[in-house]
């Protein structure tokens, strides 16, 4: 079964997420140099959620099951910590939105195994 074009599209965004987060976490740990508590602390969480994101990546290009249910679970949550200032993260919001109500529509399950 081929995949869908829509999850080629999220699976490419994913990647280049992940991939500057872990850039973000690199840049942090050259702050660690002269903050280190402050600075290991600020480079672990973009590593961590960077990780987590080339993870998920890999799951969506090669279309495993478990990548769907960690996409909705990533962007609800997404969504959940977004709503404490709504104002700011009104186009995260949005895009977590559209990206799950994608991954609930008809058809785009039955492609993960």
């Amino acid at each position: 079964m081929s995949r869908p074009l829509g999850v080629t599209i999220l699976a490419i965004l994913q990647l280049l997420g992940a991939l500057s987060l872990l850039v973000l976490g690199g840049l942090a740990l050259l702050v660690a140099l002269a903050f280190p508590l402050l600075g290991l602390l600020l480079a672990a969480i973009p590593v961590i959620i960077g990780i987590i994101g080339l993870i998920l990546f890999y799951g969506l290009w090669n279309l495993k099951s478990w990548a769907w249910i960690w996409t909705i679970v990533v962007n609800l949550l997404t969504i959940i910590t977004s709503l404490t200032n709504i104002s700011a993260n009104i186009i995260s919001i949005a895009i977590s939105l559209i990206i799950v109500i994608y991954m609930f529509s008809p058809g785009i399950k039955s492609h993960f195994r």
